[in-house]
């Protein structure tokens, strides 16, 4: 999801700069009143945009490790908690009323979900479906509490398979603890990034893609429609995302 999201931003980056080589080309010519298109200016805005996407760039791979990570530990539990089901219940003097309460925690820990999360279409989007993941995976990992505690308060209790044991569940806990606030850790600084880097290109006053499309607006005056400047320059597109 991270790197097809980063594309729209990339191609607006990159449109810039073909802007500006455009309007180098024509010399003389490219002469606004406007300040805020005049080629240094333009210039100024590429190489703001371009440093903040390299650093959204440099962080996304950290972030995603960190997703990996956590899904590495997440993954297996539902197979597991399958397996710890029958063991529980195959142990001596277990009560139907234990066994409920054990596949009420063990839904909650296997933490499926009504309605898929899908990709994000607009620049804030991100953040809301990073905030309701993470907030899943957080009540996952405090159900793993619940569970440890019910094994631990069931008489009889002690399976001599290591896979079932307390301690094995004590230390699953700890891994998804660990990779939930490495993925918090390393999204926060991901998340700044992208909060400056959507200012410049959508959000700013004088922002990226409103300041290009100015620029295009005044080259059309000075172009002949028919010039094959025109038509390169028409080809470039910017849009907000």
């Amino acid at each position: 999801m991270a790197s097809s999201s980063e594309t729209g931003h990339a191609k607006n980056i990159a449109n810039l700069n073909l802007l500006i080589s455009n309007i180098s080309a024509l010399g003389s010519i490219y002469k606004p009143a406007n300040s805020k298109i005049q080629l240094s200016n333009l210039q100024n805005l590429y190489d703001t945009a371009l440093a903040q996407q390299e650093d959204v760039n440099s962080l996304l791979s950290p972030y995603a490790l960190a997703v990996d990570a956590r899904e590495a530990v997440f993954k297996p539990l539902n197979r597991d908690l399958s397996k710890l089901r029958k063991a529980y219940k195959a142990t001596e003097g277990v009560t139907t009323q234990q066994l409920e309460d054990l596949m009420t925690i063990i839904r909650k820990l296997k933490g499926v979900r009504k309605t898929k999360l899908t990709s994000p279409t607009e620049p804030d989007q991100a953040d809301d479906i990073h905030s309701v993941s993470q907030l899943s995976y957080d009540q996952r990992t405090n159900n793993m509490d619940a569970l440890i505690s019910l094994l631990q308060n069931t008489p009889n209790y002690n399976p001599n398979e290591i896979e079932y044991q307390v301690k094995t569940y004590q230390s699953k806990k700890n891994q998804m603890l660990a990779t939930t606030q490495s993925v918090a850790d390393t999204f926060i600084p991901l998340n700044n990034a992208r909060s400056l880097r959507n200012a410049t290109l959508y959000q700013a006053e004088d922002n990226l893609v409103d300041v290009a499309n100015t620029a295009k607006d005044y080259l059309f005056t000075i172009l002949d429609s028919d010039s094959a400047q025109y038509k390169a320059i028409a080809r470039i597109k910017f849009k907000k995302r």
